[in-house]
Order: C-alpha cells, then sequence, then structure tokens
C-alpha cells in the first residue's frame, strides 16, 4: 500500500507539488497564540516532509515559477525603488542599505564561525531576514559553481532548510520584538502615532483627521434659495462660507438644470445641489432654504474611482495642496502605497503611483484624472506580452557575469528578473498605456507563482532535510535569533540617531528594511494606526533590491 502511493507520486510529481501547496496554505493560516506561519513557510515545511518519498521534481516548473515571482515583485515596487532616491526617501535608502549591510555581514561572520556551507548561510540569511527570493538567487548562483552535481543538490538542499529552520524566528520573533521595543525604549506608539497624525494633519486636536474635510464621505442634498444674505453671492463665495468642503455641484433654475462656475451668481429660488460631509450639511436649511425633492438635480452620475498619480508636478506635494487646489467636487475615501493604506491626512506627501479613491460627480471626478495620472479601471487582462518578454530580458541579464579578484559576481537569473521587474514597473509609471498587471495577476504571480517554487525547492530538499536537521538545526536556531536581534537593533539605532527619524516612522520602516509585513501589521495594531505604513512602503522597495542580490553574492565570497 505505501509503495503504490510513493509509486503514485513519483510517477506523477504533480501531485507532490499540489498537494504541498494545499497542506502548507492550510498549515500557514493556522492562529498558535495568536500567530500564523504564512503561506511560504507552511508549503516549504508539508513539502520537505512530502519530499521524504524521494520525488523526482521538473526543474523547469521551478524555473518559470520563480521568474514570475521576482519579476512581479520587481514590477510592484519599480516606482517606489526610483522614486525612493528622492527628497526624504533618501533618508530611507540609507536605512536598507544600512539594514542590508549589516544583515550581509552578521550572516557572512555567523557562517564563518559555525562553520555552515554556502548553502546554508544563504538559507540563514533568507529564512532569518524573511526574504523568500534569496532562495532562488542562491540556487542560481550554486549552478554555476564549479562543483559536482551532487555536491550542488547538497547546497541547494541547505539553502532550502536553513531557511526554513530560521524563518520561523524571523517572522515570530520579530512580531513579538516589535511588540515589545517600544515599551524598551519608552515609547507609547499609540500617542506617538496620534501626535505625527496631528502633526500631517495641520491640527492640535483630537479628530485632527476628519478636518481634512475631503477625506469625508460626501453626502447630496437639495435645497431652495429663499435667504436673502446669499442671494448675489457667487458660487465661490457661498462654498467658503462653509468651514468644510461643501460643492454646488448642480443648480436648477427653472426649467433648465445648469452646472455651476465660481463666478456663477446665485439667484433667488435657485435649487441647489449640494454635496459635502454630514456635519457641514446639519445647518444647510438655516443658511438656504427648505431642503426640497428634486429628482432632475439629485439623479446625478457620481462615480467612485481609483486613480495612480503620475503627474510629475503633483509628487512632492501634499494631500492638503492637492484639495486646495484641484479637489473640487471630490472626495478622497482613502490612499494607498503599495496595497498598504495610508492616514488621510493633510502633510501626507503624495508618491508617484499612489494610488488615491476618490469619489464624486462624475464630470469632477474625470477632470481630477487628469490632473492626477491614470484611473485604475477593473480589467482581468494582464499584458503578457511584457511579462513574457522582462523575464526573457532578465534571465539574459542576470547570465552576464564580471570577474572581480578572480571572482565571477552575477545577478544570477533571479536577479536579473528582478531588475528587468523593476525597469518595467518604472516604465509602466511614465507610461500607463502599457503594461497592466492587474490586482488578481499580480497576487497569482507573487503568491502562487513563489509558493510553486517553493513547493518545488522542498519536495527536492526533503530526502535531505532530517540528515542535515540534525546536524546543525541547532546551531541554525541560534545563528538566527543573533542575526534577526542583531541586524533590527543596530537598524533602530542607525534609525535615531544618525538619521532622526520618528520612531513610528522607524519601526514602519525597518519592518519594510527586513521585508517583514507580519512585523508592520503588528505595529499597526499596537499604534492603532496606519501611520507606520508610511516608513514601510520605500524601504520595502529598497529591502527586496538588497536582500535578493546577497543569495547571490553569498554563495560567491563564502
Amino acid at each position: 500500500m505505501v509503495d503504490n502511493i510513493v509509486g503514485l507520486f513519483q510517477n506523477y510529481p504533480q501531485l507532490a507539488v499540489f498537494l504541498a501547496i494545499a497542506i502548507g496554505y492550510y498549515v500557514g493560516k493556522l492562529k498558535i497564540f495568536g500567530f500564523n506561519l504564512g503561506s511560504t513557510a507552511g508549503v516549504l515545511i508539508a513539502a520537505l516532509f512530502i519530499g521524504q518519498m524521494n520525488i523526482p521534481v521538473p526543474s523547469l516548473l521551478k524555473t518559470v515559477a520563480f521568474a514570475l515571482f521576482i519579476f512581479t515583485i520587481g514590477y510592484k515596487v519599480g516606482p517606489q525603488f526610483f522614486g525612493g532616491m528622492k527628497k526624504d526617501g533618501i533618508k530611507y535608502f540609507w536605512l536598507s542599505l544600512f539594514v542590508g549591510l549589516v544583515g550581509l555581514g552578521v550572516t557572512i561572520a555567523l557562517g564563518k564561525f559555525f562553520g555552515f556551507d554556502k548553502g546554508t548561510t544563504a538559507g540563514l540569511l533568507g529564512g532569518s531576514l524573511t526574504q523568500s527570493a534569496v532562495i532562488g538567487t542562491a540556487e542560481g548562483a550554486i549552478k554555476h559553481l564549479s562543483i559536482t552535481a551532487a555536491q550542488k543538490t547538497t547546497l541547494e538542499s541547505n539553502v532550502a532548510i536553513a531557511y526554513a529552520i530560521t524563518y520561523i524566528f524571523g517572522t515570530a520573533g520579530l512580531v513579538i520584538f516589535y511588540k515589545l521595543i517600544p515599551k524598551i525604549m519608552g515609547i507609547n506608539l499609540k500617542e506617538e502615532a496620534k501626535k505625527l497624525e496631528r502633526e500631517m494633519s495641520g491640527s492640535t486636536g483630537e479628530d485632527s483627521p476628519e478636518l481634512f474635510s475631503w477625506s469625508k464621505k460626501p453626502g447630496l442634498r437639495a435645497y431652495k434659495v429663499v435667504n436673502a444674505k446669499i442671494v448675489g453671492k457667487s458660487i465661490l463665495e457661498f462654498e467658503r462660507m462653509f468651514s468644510g468642503s461643501v460643492v454646488i455641484d448642480k443648480i436648477r433654475r427653472g426649467k433648465d438644470v445648469v452646472v455651476p462656475r465660481p463666478d456663477m451668481v446665485i439667484q433667488d429660488n435657485d435649487i441647489l445641489a449640494i454635496m459635502g460631509g454630514r456635519g457641514q450639511l446639519l445647518n444647510a436649511d438655516e443658511v438656504i432654504g427648505p431642503e426640497v425633492e428634486g429628482q432632475r438635480v439629485i439623479d446625478i452620475v457620481g462615480e467612485i474611482l481609483d486613480v495612480c498619480v503620475l503627474n510629475k508636478e503633483i509628487v512632492g506635494k501634499t494631500l492638503g495642496d492637492i484639495s486646495k487646489k484641484h479637489g473640487h467636487g471630490c472626495f478622497l475615501r482613502s490612499i494607498t502605497r503599495q496595497g498598504h493604506k495610508l492616514p488621510l491626512a493633510k502633510h501626507i506627501v503624495i508618491h508617484k503611483c499612489d494610488v488615491l479613491r476618490v469619489a464624486g460627480a462624475k464630470s469632477d471626478i474625470e477632470r481630477f484624472v487628469k490632473y492626477l495620472g491614470y484611473p485604475e479601471r477593473s480589467t482581468v487582462t494582464t499584458d503578457l506580452v511584457m511579462v513574457g518578454a522582462g523575464c526573457v530580458l532578465g534571465t539574459l541579464f542576470g547570465l552576464l557575469a564580471v570577474k572581480v579578484a578572480g571572482i565571477p559576481i552575477t545577478l544570477g537569473v533571479g536577479g536579473g528578473v528582478l531588475v528587468s521587474g523593476l525597469l518595467f514597473g518604472w516604465l509602466r509609471s511614465l507610461h500607463p498605456t502599457f503594461g497592466q498587471i492587474p490586482g488578481g495577476a499580480q497576487w497569482v504571480f507573487t503568491d502562487l507563482g513563489l509558493n510553486l517554487f517553493i513547493a518545488c525547492v522542498g519536495l527536492i530538499a526533503g530526502p535531505k532535510a532530517l540528515h542535515a536537521l540534525q546536524q546543525s538545526g541547532g546551531s541554525l536556531l541560534i545563528a538566527g535569533m543573533i542575526l534577526v536581534l542583531f541586524t533590527h537593533i543596530a537598524g533602530i539605532m542607525f534609525g535615531r540617531l544618525v538619521l532622526k527619524i520618528n520612531p513610528v516612522l522607524l519601526f514602519g520602516a525597518m519592518t519594510g528594511a527586513g521585508t517583514i509585513t507580519a512585523a508592520l501589521n503588528a505595529l499597526k495594531e499596537e499604534s492603532d494606526s496606519d501611520v507606520p505604513a508610511i516608513g514601510y512602503t520605500v524601504c520595502y522597495a529598497f529591502g527586496n533590491v538588497i536582500l535578493t542580490i546577497w543569495g547571490s553574492f553569498i554563495i560567491n565570497v563564502m
């Protein structure tokens, strides 16, 4: 019976791959003391167990899956990576570079001290700093080593095994670390986050984000003008009578419905269709006149649209500036950066490819879109021409090698495809009419692509896993803990003492530099705020690139 099952999996290895993914995703969702492993670690552990059956896995599947994953990662962070070199982003670049260099130096030192081989050392870095792409770039570099095929297989297996052993503390340990470190440093994360939100909102009140009036959910009401005090006033003068954002969207004058202009004068018996926050419209009847039912006025074609910021004149400006000069009739619902929500505050600085969700009348939204950049309308179409061409060019670029002191230095296929993704993502931000990869497709390429690759790696490494665990499991756990804690403590000290970064932004930035999203989520829960995500996004872009390249570097220099 057992032999039949083993034979079935060996003859049809796709069964083992899909089983590892199914079990891994299930295990990754399980909560243990409020913490879950995540899909990547779950799939790798499942694959290592299933791999005990010595299942042959086609190398082509592993290579293609990794290429799709790493290209899409580069595509997603490309605009932030290049844009982060400007203005305030340069601080986050130096922080990411410092964390990457410290992590690399400590990894090599620990590898020498504990006597780890090249593969184990690369896996130590990948697992401890939770950068799964290190497995791919390390394996790519191993293929170019002048050693036997058996030795290459052993090194590749050791990369995966070391990654699996150290990943758990690299994730769970850092979640706990970032829950405790603010208290150890005497920082009240909630108070600091609220203080920073107030500063960003230009207010000292507790409800400062709400003072950014165009971020409120708009309502639409109609009123008949009977108050003589507003008759003769221009539309602009009338709108300025309210403390928040109130917009006259349409005017019914007699039998006609007209679109108002700022200099248009309000007349007696006009019916005004007004859009604004609920609080602003509470006393509107006292200012204007009685509220009326006016279907011709109320029945306005509204729109809620996600807009990607591409206009270089906007980048570096604040939400408040945009609201004041160009946001008439538009209401901001949310702002996201790399998929992470940011607080709605006046002094939030806009980055290239930030996505603003705005609501309002269709005419106002369309006008605003032309100023902001490119509308992210729902689509299911992926530009596979770009994806295919990008993977080809990246692979060719990764094959190039430069000898330094007799040592061939190369990005490897993984590093080359990552660079290709960065460039194509950046080019799309300049020319948004090509190269679209919708959110759903991005998830498939990154999440499923990575876990297909990880499943293949785990199945191949499975037969050697128990021996490697017995031989170096304990020392790897200790080395991983040292690497994680030393790197993040050093990064926090550098950020506070040298770069002078606000602690809430610094902690978020450190989770980005270490590419550990679970720790960011812990920070957002502890601070009860989205502010840590501001520091996270740029560092995440840099961290993905720097740490991924280290996989190849370690194999070549150890």
